[in-house]
Parts: structure tokens; sequence; C-alpha cells
């Protein structure tokens, strides 16, 4: 397109992202290396606003929990933040493991999965710290985008030229050419515009917590991350949060959802009966899970049921990305990565895109089947991963025969 004979549809345009989580961010990110690479410049070049409910910066260091970034088929973000440029500094500030590990109950290898090696990466997965990743995406965020800190959009309304006014938290109004909801699978925005799509009770109840600071994380997973399929239906999950602390989650089946406690919201006796239950919930586990329990911050301990939202299709000038339109529960161990390429990809389609309409359903035939697939996934890990009896050991003989299979190099300790 010759933009002498047609102006660009961004051209000019004001654009108003809700949220500056990973998908916010990246697609900030991503927006700018696009018009900054494309041969045919937009001019003029469309600005770009961020309101976020965070206080501050500095408030991202209350995320005490770490993400997996990956670069299999179905994940793709360690390739995505190489194109942008910034995967480095995040292997830089990984944890310590490059591999996932299915344990014993006395945590010894029952079976090792490596992803198998990613042209142009030198690692093919690891994990990062959740508020690390998110201040390196800020730190990369063009100076010419505005973030407003401690300022959440509370709704928005379609005016008849098209354009998007929004209500802020201050109780103040924007306008917009262009919205892009990503405040997360509690989206205040979702809630008001699309209230048909809600989230979905997945089945698992998840008791959670991290530890403090310690001088050394303990064995194993000092070099590794996991889960434990303990055969009496409850999974463990255990990682490192940083590169001083741990973290751990015991989860169990339930028909109904449970009463959510967020982290620092409940009293003293409540957080050592969630403790106490806690503890007989992994008492057939061994080291280092005692340890763990000694260490933990009460501060941290959380009670939250798996959700998930079935994915949809954007339409007009409100665009919604990440787990704002197809949430995902913690067993899909996939959410960083939809949301960095959900921000990624839709920044590739409105940059490209002859229009508004044809860039947004671009965006979504690439989303959509990627995160039902994830969605789905994320549903066969929880009946996996409560299993038990028979069921344990029948679905071990299938993750390795899959794992084989698909080349992932996996190793395993006989029982």
């Amino acid at each position: 397109m010759n933009t002498t004979d047609r102006q660009h549809f961004l051209a000019g345009k004001r654009i108003i992202v809700a949220g500056a989580g990973i998908g916010g961010l990246t697609f900030c990110i991503a927006l700018q290396h696009f018009l900054d690479n494309t041969t045919e410049k937009i001019e003029p070049p469309p600005t770009l606003i961020v309101y976020e409910r965070d206080t501050s910066i500095d408030a991202i260091g209350r995320e005490g929990y770490s993400l997996s970034l990956r670069g299999d088929a179905l994940s793709g973000g360690m390739q995505t933040l190489q194109k942008l440029g910034i995967l480095d500094e995040m292997i830089a500030e990984s944890n310590p493991g490059m591999h996932f590990t299915l344990f014993n109950t006395d945590f010894s290898p029952l079976m090792q999965i490596r992803s198998p090696p990613v042209e142009g990466l030198s690692q093919s997965s690891m994990r990062i710290a959740r508020s690390k990743l998110r201040e390196i995406l800020i730190k990369n965020v063009p100076s010419s985008v505005i973030i407003n800190w401690n300022c959440a959009v509370k709704s928005a309304h379609e005016l008849d030229d098209g354009q998007i006014l929004i209500d802020l938290a201050d109780g103040t109004q924007e306008q917009c050419h262009l919205l892009i909801v990503a405040d997360g699978s509690n989206s205040i925005i979702r809630k008001v515009l699309r209230p048909e799509h809600i989230l979905n009770f997945a089945g698992a109840v998840i008791i959670a917590a991290r530890t403090r600071a310690l001088d050394k994380l303990p064995s194993p997973i000092d070099k590794t991350w996991g889960a434990v399929l303990g055969g009496n239906g409850h999974f463990l999950f255990v990682a490192p949060s940083d590169r001083t602390s741990a973290l751990w989650s015991v989860s169990y089946l339930s028909d109904t959802p449970r009463e959510p406690k967020a982290a620092g919201t409940m009293t003293d006796n409540e957080i050592d009966e969630i403790l106490t239950e806690a503890k007989e919930r992994t008492k057939v586990y061994g080291e280092p899970m005692p340890t763990l329990f000694q260490e933990t911050l009460r501060s941290s301990v959380a009670v939250f049921n798996a959700k998930d939202m079935i994915p949809f299709r954007n339409h007009g000038s409100v665009i919604f990305i990440g787990d704002a339109q197809h949430a995902l529960s913690p067993f899909a161990g996939n959410g960083a990565n939809m949301a960095i390429m959900d921000g990624y990809q839709l920044a590739d389609k409105l940059v490209h895109a002859k229009d508004l309409s044809t860039a947004i359903k671009s965006y979504d035939d690439l989303s959509i089947p990627r995160s039902t697939s994830a969605i789905n996934m994320s549903h066969r890990s929880i009946t996996i991963g409560h299993s038990q009896g028979f069921w344990k050991y029948m679905w071990v003989a299938v993750l390795k025969l899959m794992a084989w299979y698909f080349n992932l190099n996996y190793s395993c300790d006989q029982q």
C-alpha cells in the first residue's frame, strides 16, 4: 500500500491498553518493533497509552511466583521474545533448571522431560519469576508509551463515531480509537462488554504458598522443577519462585469450587488451618516438603480454584487478549507464552493488515486455536495429575511413551 494513496488505519490513532501485564506490555513493545521495521511507515504514528491498576512499577515485587517460558510448537514464547530482542535478558534472570521432572513421592526422579533443542535458541525452556519477567518487559517498553499506574480502566462504551469512551477508576474518562483489553482472567471490562463469557471451574482446588528467601534452595529444586503424582488423589507442584525462594502448591479434585482466600487476607488462625490441611494432604511426600513448609512465608498462603474460559472472537474497536480473552488455569503451564504470543501477533496484524477487521480476524485465527489446545491440555493435566492407584501407573506409562514418540529426551529411574 502506498501511504500517499491511502492512509494506514492506525495513522494518528489513539490506542489505550488496559493492563500492564505480560500481554499488554508485550503488545506495546511489539507494536513499536513492527512500526520501526515496516517498509511503509505509518505517519503520523499511533499514540499508545497504558492504564494499570497496580500502584507503581515497584508493586510488581508482590508477584511471588514463577512462570514457564517454552519454545515448543504450541508455546513459542521464547522465540517471540527473541524476535523482540529481549530473550537474553530473560535467560540471564531465569531460575535454576531447564527441564521438568515428574517425581516419586520421595522426590527421586520418575521421569525427566527435556524439550528437544530449538534451532536458534540456546535453551528450549526456562522458568522465571513473574516479577522479573514483567520488570524486563517494562524496561523495554518504548519511552513514547505512557504508563499510568494506580488507574485501572473500569468500563468502556462505543460511541456513535466508532471511538471508545473509557471510565477510569479515578472517576475521569478518556477517549480512544482502539482499546486493547489485557486486564487478566478476572477482566472487569469483559464483565461489562462481554458478560456472557465467564470463567468456568475446572474441577480442582489449589493451596499454594512460597518460602522466604533461603541461603540455598533445597534439593532437587535447586536444579529442576516439577510435580509429584501422589497416588492418593493429590497433585503436588514445586519450583523455584526466584533464585532464593521456592513455591509449592497442592491440589485436589472437587465437584464444586471452594471459597477462595487470597494471600495476605487471612487471619493467623486461618493460615494455621490452611497449612495444617496442606501438610495432611502432602504427608506421603518426603523432603523437600518438610523444609518448604518450615520456611513458608505465611503471608503468601492462598487458596484458589482452577478456572478457565473458552476463547471468544473479537469484533469492533475493543480487542481482548491474553487471559481476558482465553483464561487458562495454572495446570496449562502456558499462560505466559499465550499472552506473549497474543501481544506480538496482534501488533503484527494491526501494522500489516489492510484494515482493522482483517487484522482482528487474522489475530483470532491464530490465538483461538492455540489457546483452545492449551486449555484442552490443561484438562488432561488435571486428570493425570490427580490420578490414583492403577490409573497413576497407566498415565506414567503413557507419558513415557509420548516422551519417546515426541523425542522429549526423557530419562527415568525404575521404582
